[in-house]
């Protein structure tokens, strides 16, 4: 049985015998004497006035029932809250859960400072040479250009994580977002590392000593570069790739990695509008090798719109063969590989005239596909072309004369944009007696003389 201390507050005689009736238990100890209805129509009060009376009129203390820290007894502040607190037995009381969340606040402040100069020397801001885009991979001219136009660069210098980017502008492909990132990571030359400010959930800690790893897709970046303003870092960077993109000429590397690019960016969207149609009809498969193959096999003839064209009706086709009967989802999921290689067979022998579809709205395009094939290849409509039909635009290539031999890529064949000599001759390409990479007026590649 609980009893109750009572000790009242007010003067006002009306009020104080309220207050001893709301509080008042019966013979048996666990019920009430009288009902509020009752009191307040015995004593002539207004809900209003009852309620004011025993939120202000008295103190109800509890003396079986105490503080496990400081050892006050509880307070009871309604008939609702005593019989809670005779339920939760020895609780602790309001000032103690303050004192011990501020003790928790102050000790969380004290770990976060720690960990911010466990990562600031683990992670330190450099200031080197501002990156040459001159000197950068296709690649990682894109990709960062991508990545340090976001507007949240020009607040502190630092990017978005690329996992939280929004879902209708995504930085890249989900497929390849994580390997994107890794390759800027470890571009030569290095443009970009950690910034220490990132969140504490983006690094990898050992007893709150960060390991130097960190997940890609949570952590920040900052450019590298010589202003100690690291948000003035990407101005120059990022006006002069805009001028190459937009006036040219690229540099000589570029003309042998556009393609590959483009082959990558499209098998991206093709597998992954592969597995939004077969989410539709509520079949799943795990991509592996043969299944990105398959795809890479039909976008090396066919366009991303006509194959997307071929995964719609493939998928529809393996939905409807499950649907029959005598086969799991998995098999009916696996048979839709099959049947985009055989109808991109078929379509090639047939020399068919293949409908090309659209981007649908739930794939969206990505920054990196923006800067790539709207800044780089002036490409309108990267979906109705191949990338063997492709070609760069005309201000790619530098005029006779600016360009000098050793600047000249080793790899790319000089003279007409289609990278073939001007008399049309293939006398003078030649196989590296090294490595058997194709060269034009000589026998040993650069690489190879090198070695």
């Amino acid at each position: 049985m609980t009893s109750i201390d009572l000790e009242i507050f007010t003067d006002d005689p009306t009020e104080q015998a309220a207050l001893y009736a709301y509080w008042l238990l019966a013979e048996d100890g666990e019920s009430w004497e009288q009902t509020v209805t009752e009191i307040r129509a015995q004593l002539g009060l207004t809900q209003q006035q009852m309620t004011r009376a025993v939120r202000e009129g008295a103190e109800a203390r509890l003396p079986e029932i105490s503080c496990p820290t400081c050892g006050q007894a509880a307070v009871a502040t309604s008939r609702s809250n005593f019989v809670e607190l005779r339920r939760l037995g020895n609780v602790v009381c309001v000032s103690c859960k303050a004192i011990a969340q501020t003790a928790k606040a102050e000790q969380e402040a004290a770990r976060t400072a720690a960990r911010h100069r466990a990562l600031a020397e683990t992670f330190p801001i450099h200031q080197v040479s501002t990156p040459d885009p001159q000197k950068m991979s296709l690649f990682t001219a894109v990709g960062l250009h991508a990545l340090f136009s976001d507007p949240a660069v020009e607040d502190e210098g630092l990017t978005t994580p690329t996992k939280i980017w929004p879902k209708d502008r995504p930085w890249a492909p989900d497929r390849v977002r994580v390997d994107f990132e890794r390759r800027l990571l470890h571009a030569d030359p290095l443009v970009m590392m950690a910034h220490p400010d990132s969140h504490h959930a983006a690094f990898v800690w050992e007893d709150d000593t960060p390991t130097g790893s960190f997940y890609p897709g949570d952590v920040s970046y900052y450019l590298l570069g010589a202003p100690s303003d690291l948000s003035a870092r990407s101005v120059p960077v990022l006006r002069e790739l805009n001028r190459i993109f937009r006036e040219g000429p690229w540099p000589a590397t570029w003309h042998s990695q556009w393609q590959a690019l483009w082959d990558e960016l499209a098998l991206a969207h093709a597998s992954a509008y592969l597995d939004m149609k077969l989410d539709e009809h509520h079949l799943e498969m795990k991509q592996g090798e043969g299944t990105l193959t398959a795809l890479a096999d039909a976008l090396a003839t066919f366009s991303l719109g006509q194959v997307f064209n071929f995964i719609y009706r493939a998928t529809k086709d393996s939905a409807a063969y499950y649907q029959r009967g005598g086969v799991n989802k998995r098999q009916a999921a696996n048979s839709t590989v099959g049947r985009i290689s055989a109808t991109a067979d078929r379509a090639r022998a047939n020399d068919w005239e293949i409908k090309s579809f659209g981007r649908p709205w739930n794939l969206p395009q990505t920054a990196v596909d923006e800067v790539f094939f709207s800044k780089v290849m002036w490409q309108p409509d990267m979906m109705q072309v191949t990338s063997r039909e492709a070609t760069p635009p005309p201000h790619a290539w530098a005029a006779p004369g600016e360009v000098s031999e050793e600047d000249v890529d080793p790899w790319f064949v000089p003279g007409r944009p289609d990278g073939q000599p001007d008399d049309d001759s293939v006398d003078e390409i030649n196989d590296c007696i090294e490595c058997g990479q194709r060269i034009y007026r000589d026998t040993l590649c650069e690489p190879c003389k090198l070695l």
